[in-house]
């Protein structure tokens, strides 16, 4: 019953954000957003009494980056503001990282792409892509930034796909998804910023964003269930 209490708040919070971002409200978004990682972070702590400690901190130091990122992120019309909000989520994703090797590490198992390197190959074909189409646009200190984080979110990517059998095929399952949905996320941040304007880009983005999120806190819990 708590549970899903909670998840109704959680509901509550998404909808309010996304009707910001529809409506074009920043009132309403800078109330709603900063509540999300919020609800992730206290969700995942609250169901956390199973999980090894050192996951826990990687995991919260990742959602409290990612937060502030969030926060930084509602005035990313200033470019100061814009390059500390890539900053603060290029920490998160770092964190990100640590916390899927680290799952890796307790199964005692081998893992995934060490034994099948080759599907690494969709990542730096990726990585590529947005080379060759996104940084010709991008003055000297972005394109420095957001090669530093696009190499960081691919390779968090990349190992959550690194624990595909590891643990838990569900946990593998919802992480793996997240971080897709992350990367899907930025890439949108991205083309509407610096190559074509996209309808409703705001709402796309937080939709994804959440789910990346939301996907990959509810997997870590799954892991330890």
């Amino acid at each position: 019953m708590k549970k899903i209490l909670l998840h109704i708040l959680f509901i509550a919070i998404v909808v309010a954000d996304l009707a910001g971002e529809y409506l074009q409200n920043p009132q309403i978004d800078h109330i709603a957003k900063p509540l999300l990682l919020i609800w992730i972070a206290g969700y995942f702590f609250l169901h956390s009494k199973n999980i090894d400690k050192k996951v826990l901190l990687l995991a919260g130091c990742a959602f409290l980056f990612s937060w502030i990122g969030d926060l930084l992120m509602m005035f990313a019309a200033e470019f100061t503001f814009f390059v500390f909000g890539i900053v603060s989520f290029l920490v998160a994703q770092v964190f990100y990282i640590f916390v899927f090797l680290r799952t890796i590490d307790l199964s005692g198992k081998t893992p995934f792409l060490r034994k099948k390197p080759m599907w690494l190959i969709p990542y730096l074909a990726y990585g590529l892509i947005v080379y060759i189409v996104l940084f010709p646009k991008l003055d000297m200190v972005l394109s420095i930034a957001i090669f530093i984080y696009v190499v960081a979110i691919l390779t968090m990517s990349a190992m959550a796909l690194n624990r595909f059998g590891n643990g838990h095929p569900i946990s593998f399952s919802l992480v793996f998804a997240g971080s897709l949905f992350f990367v899907l996320s930025d890439s949108l941040i991205a083309i509407n910023r610096f190559l074509i304007e996209i309808p409703y880009e705001g709402l796309l983005i937080m939709i994804t964003y959440i789910a990346a999120q939301y996907l990959i806190m509810l997997g870590l819990l799954k892991q330890y269930e």
